[in-house]
């Protein structure tokens, strides 16, 4: 026959199985649920990431487009000016003239 003593070690063995299981279970919910975070907080992260990069990349095409139109109205005004500008021939083929 078992012994008080014995049963109670059993007892405690088994309660200490349970314990054991219970925070298997608890570490395997936890990883579970740190996977899932990680999963959704990576599925949000990509995108913000596309939506910022192509707000950002419409930006730098009409920011780029702006500077180019610019650019473009620049030359055609400097070209407009130097062609309005006076041609002096005769200074020109002086100052030829004097410098051969």
């Amino acid at each position: 026959m078992p012994s008080q003593e014995q049963d109670t070690i059993a007892h405690l063995l088994k309660v200490e199985e349970e314990a054991a299981e219970l925070i298997r279970e608890a570490q395997e919910q936890s990883d579970k649920e740190i996977s899932d975070a990680k999963a959704k907080a990576q599925k949000e992260y990509a995108e913000l990431y596309e939506t910022m990069a192509s707000q950002m990349e419409a930006d730098f095409n009409e920011k780029s487009q702006g500077v180019e139109q610019n650019h473009k109205t620049q030359i055609q005004e400097y070209k407009s000016q130097i062609e309005k500008t006076p041609k002096d021939a005769q200074a020109f083929d002086a100052l030829l003239e004097k410098i051969f």
